[in-house]
């Protein structure tokens, strides 16, 4: 503990409590930039996985509906099934809203071609074609399912990796607070021990 006579109090003071104002203020500006992060990714979760797999599921509806009224041909209503259609393009316009990766887009596309040509297929009568082009679109459906999991698993994966950065940030400064904290005590029992010195030194001379 020789060092605590050799610092000048005040100064090792006044820069100790000055690291630990920019160790916290840079602390601070990281846990925001991670909140910003983290509200990123749990938005992303939701308006780009969650929502499109909402629509995915009104997809395959839609579909399958569209099916028993095929097979069901006293059920057939041209209402109806234009009225099916109708929804299925209006969810093409809602998913397009959303973030999509690239092999995404490219299921996605060649879903959307083939509800058109659901659609024309119906409009011209031609029934098996339009069940084959049904067929088609499930199997799409069910890829970019995957791919709304296995997305929703990597924002997951990052929003772990910002809390446990965000921890160990947390526990380095308590730890460095801690151990300035204990310097600190130190210089001034030093402090006190000096002076309680110079005091008995002086009564000594009188």
């Amino acid at each position: 503990m020789k060092w605590t006579y050799q610092i000048p109090n005040k100064l090792a003071t006044a820069l100790m409590l000055l690291g630990v104002l920019l160790l916290v203020f840079f602390n601070n500006l990281k846990e925001r930039s991670n909140s910003t992060k983290l509200k990123t990714a749990f938005e992303s979760i939701y308006e780009d996985r969650l929502m499109a797999e909402s629509y995915i599921l009104r997809f395959s509806a839609n579909l399958h509906q569209i099916q028993d009224l095929l097979e069901n041909q006293s059920g057939l209503h041209r209402a109806e099934l234009k009225e099916k259609l109708t929804e299925i393009e209006e969810l093409n316009l809602l998913y397009l809203d959303t973030e999509l990766t690239e092999t995404e887009e490219a299921h996605f596309v060649h879903f959307e071609k083939l509800t058109w040509d659901l659609g024309k297929a119906l409009s011209e009568g031609r029934l098996e074609t339009a069940t084959a082009k049904i067929r088609e679109a499930h199997q799409d459906l069910h890829i970019l399912s995957e791919i709304q999991v296995s997305e929703a698993q990597v924002l997951l994966t990052q929003t772990r990796r910002i809390f446990s950065a965000g921890s160990a940030s947390s526990q380095l400064e308590i730890g460095l607070v801690i151990v300035i904290a204990l310097m600190v005590q130190a210089i001034l029992f030093a402090s006190k021990t000096l002076q309680s010195a110079k005091s008995d030194s002086n009564e000594n001379l009188n």
